[in-house]
Order: structure tokens, then C-alpha cells, then sequence
């Protein structure tokens, strides 16, 4: 299933990431979202909002959670 549908055209995109890759962040306050950076070069690239951030930290807790009662 596509992401993103612009003209016809879909892109997937999949992204896996090793045990330490570079992360950082940088907060856009005026609307309201972080860009969240990963990659050596910063090159994989994520915008998101407050709740969609929230939710998605919720999902991986839960997900942490799982594998360490494994």
C-alpha cells in the first residue's frame, strides 16, 4: 500500500534500522510538530505532530513492554 498518492503515483517507503543508528530532533512550535532525524546524515526523515507523536511513543512502550516479558 502506498503512503502517498500524488497523481496517480504511489511511493512506499520502508525503513529498517540497526541496534545504533543516529537520531535527533528539532521542534517546529509554530505548527505544532517535531522533525524527527535519522542516519549518519540525517538522511531518513520524519514530520509529525503532538498527537501522532504521542501515540506513536505510546505504540513502541507497549511494544517494548512485549518483547521484554518474552
Amino acid at each position: 500500500m502506498g503512503v502517498c498518492k500524488q497523481s496517480g503515483i504511489f511511493i512506499d517507503s520502508f525503513v529498517a534500522m540497526e541496534r545504533e543508528v543516529p537520531m535527533r530532533y528539532e521542534l517546529d512550535r509554530h505548527n505544532d510538530v517535531v522533525v524527527l532525524y535519522c542516519g549518519p546524515n540525517s538522511e531518513y526523515v520524519l514530520t509529525i505532530g503532538r498527537e501522532n507523536l504521542a501515540n506513536l511513543i505510546a505504540l513502541g512502550a507497549e511494544a517494548i513492554r512485549e518483547l521484554s516479558a518474552t
